[in-house]
């Protein structure tokens, strides 16, 4: 592997990361909603906010490491 490769696998890992992450504040916005619904009460997160996350972890497909 030379410079260019470790580079690349660097640039990559970070991007599953910050996938990662906002799966995982994906998970507990639905798990919120839920728990909320369950109550009979309104969601706390909308489709905007949801949406929101692509923006906040860079994960668009413009970010993506080539």
């Amino acid at each position: 592997m030379d410079g260019c490769d470790i580079e690349r696998v660097r640039n990559l890992l970070y991007f599953k990361m910050q996938m990662l992450q906002a799966e995982i504040r994906m998970q507990g916005m639905v798990a919120e909603n839920d728990y909320r619904k369950s109550l009979g009460q309104s969601i706390a997160y909308g489709e905007e906010v949801f949406c929101s996350l692509i923006e906040e972890f860079g994960i668009h497909h413009n970010n993506f490491p080539v």
